[in-house]
């Protein structure tokens, strides 16, 4: 794997969520709201490590690490 000049190669983030509105296929009434987890990345450091903006990418879980290709 090349290295890549980036500045920090490691970020500190947080684990914030996002609400999913859940409503009445027939009303469009709201029902009920959710609540999952969400991780947002951004910033230039993203293409600079090869992330171009509409580029396509692989997310996956292993030993407990998120690993993006």
């Amino acid at each position: 794997m090349q290295e890549l000049a980036i500045g920090k190669p490691y970020r500190h983030l947080k684990v914030g969520y996002f609400r999913k509105r859940h409503e009445d296929r027939n009303t469009k009434i709201p029902k009920r709201y959710s609540v999952h987890a969400a991780l947002s990345l951004k910033g230039d450091w993203l293409e600079k490590a090869g992330f171009t903006t509409h580029s396509r990418v692989r997310v996956g879980v292993e030993h407990g690490k998120i690993v993006i290709e």
